[in-house]
């Protein structure tokens, strides 16, 4: 068959159902396969929709909307309805803009950490995804007089539009084979919808609104019994279920499945929490080369003597060091301290503190550039660093107050640099994870404490 959809879980909105549905069927009559990925997670989030091709990829937010769509890059959005009332779009969460370009680097980092996994010898140089497609998609259409102003970072389009620009736009540097295409759901824990693939394939009758098993569960006419049943109220009655029955009857559906799994979850970080050594050591390289200065508010002071009073400020000096191998594009890891002269690394970036000190967080970096010939480039901004955290929570640099917006060094340099996010930390989080995407030397992964520093919160 021309298309498959593999599902996390099922979608509980009708809408969601509807949408796939029809993209499916749309894409069923085209040429070669395609994937549909729905309501799965990864890296922490959770993703509406990716469509997989041959020669590209496509990370979809879909929204359904019954009216005029306003909105941009940074600010909320907002749907106008016929009537004229208007409603915030996604309340207590960023816009559809920011959804899709988080879910893109969770995928993307997924996709490229596992790519020896699955993809063939010759191609895991090659294949960068990178170059995976983001889109918000509208449906059922963008309607007239709507206005969303992004930049071109991310495509914006009408579900009656998407299988148009599905069959005619390609990722650069993406050719997968139907091997290396179906190991990707396989891969995120996706499964069949069998329900859906069948009904595309014409094994069952056709569905105006959603799949066969939603409408079994839709309330059939009671029979009139031959005897009045008996009626028991839950409220009034003193028998009740036992507890082995409603522990059952909970687990049998996905949210009560769902609901064991995050206690588990939460049992087993307390645990961690309980028994957690004081720092994180760097895990990009040997603790070797992880150093704590006095005054690291990690709780470790000059000496081996004890801070009393904890301090607003992380200053562990993290460091990453990456070495050129004998391809250019590749960069390979190896230890910042200690390292023999003819193994030093070529470029060395160091996390050196982060400040809680106010309403905003501040990130120190430094850059230190080893190399002959070619200059060293850190930017310091939200398309190359991405935070997160232990909650899933992102935190956003503000491109235009960092100093400098990227940090250049020549060779045989070092220089320093600060981002800022524009809010504190979350009041529960623990740490904060800090990914590096691509500049100066790939991706690289810090890790901050940050449960035992005093936290200003407004």
């Amino acid at each position: 068959m021309a298309v498959q959809v593999w599902i996390g879980e099922k979608p509980e909105h009708p809408n969601e159902r509807r949408a796939i549905v029809a993209l499916a069927n749309g894409l069923e009559r085209l040429d070669g396969l395609y994937l549909i990925l729905a309501n799965f997670s990864v890296g922490g989030r959770a993703i509406d929709l990716v469509i997989i091709k041959p020669t590209a990829i496509f990370i979809i937010e879909l929204k359904h909307c019954d009216g005029k769509v306003s909105g941009d890059v940074n600010g909320p959005w907002y749907v106008e309805s016929a009537n004229g009332i208007r409603k915030r779009l996604n309340p207590g969460r960023k816009n559809p803009y920011n959804q899709v370009i988080a879910y893109y680097y969770a995928l993307m980092n997924f996709l490229n950490e596992r790519r020896n996994d699955f993809l063939s010898t010759n191609k895991r140089s090659s294949i960068n995804f990178r170059t995976c497609k983001r889109v918000v998609v509208i449906a059922p259409t963008i309607e007239e007089g709507s206005h969303i102003d992004i930049d071109w970072k991310v495509e914006l389009k009408g579900l009656d539009e998407l299988p148009a620009f599905l069959v005619t736009e390609r990722s650069s540097e993406i050719d997968l084979s139907e091997e290396e295409m179906l190991a990707i759901p396989e891969m995120l824990s996706c499964t069949r919808w069998h329900e859906i693939n069948s009904l595309i394939e014409g094994i069952l009758p056709n569905w105006d609104e959603t799949p066969r098993e939603e409408q079994a569960q839709q309330k059939a006419p009671e029979p009139v019994p031959t005897t009045k049943p008996a009626v028991v109220d839950v409220d009034t009655t003193p028998a009740k279920p036992s507890f082995g029955t409603r522990v059952r009857t909970t687990v049998a559906t996905w949210p009560g499945r769902a609901a064991v799994a995050f206690g588990a979850l939460a049992l087993v970080l307390t645990i961690v929490l309980i028994f957690r050594q004081p720092t994180i050591p760097n895990i990009n390289q040997p603790s070797q080369s992880l150093i704590s200065p006095t005054g690291s508010a990690a709780g470790m002071q000059g000496a081996g003597a004890v801070s009393a009073e904890p301090s607003c400020i992380w200053s562990g000096f993290q460091l990453v060091g990456r070495r050129q191998s004998a391809d250019p594009e590749i960069w390979e890891n190896v230890g910042a301290i200690g390292a023999a002269p003819d193994l030093r690394p070529d470029v060395v970036v160091t996390l050196e503190e982060v400040s809680f000190c106010s309403d905003q967080m501040t990130l120190s970096w430094s850059l230190q550039n080893n190399m002959a010939a070619d200059d060293a480039v850190l930017p310091l901004t939200n398309e190359n660093i991405t935070i997160y955290d232990n909650h899933g929570n992102q935190y956003f640099i503000i491109d235009d107050q960092s100093e400098p917006k990227e940090i250049r060094t020549e060779p045989g340099e070092r220089q320093r640099g600060t981002a800022i996010i524009d809010r504190v930390a979350s009041l529960n989080a623990v740490t904060l994870q800090i990914i590096l995407h691509e500049d100066p030397f790939g991706e690289a992964t810090w890790l901050v404490p940050i449960n035992e520093i005093a936290v200003t919160q407004p």
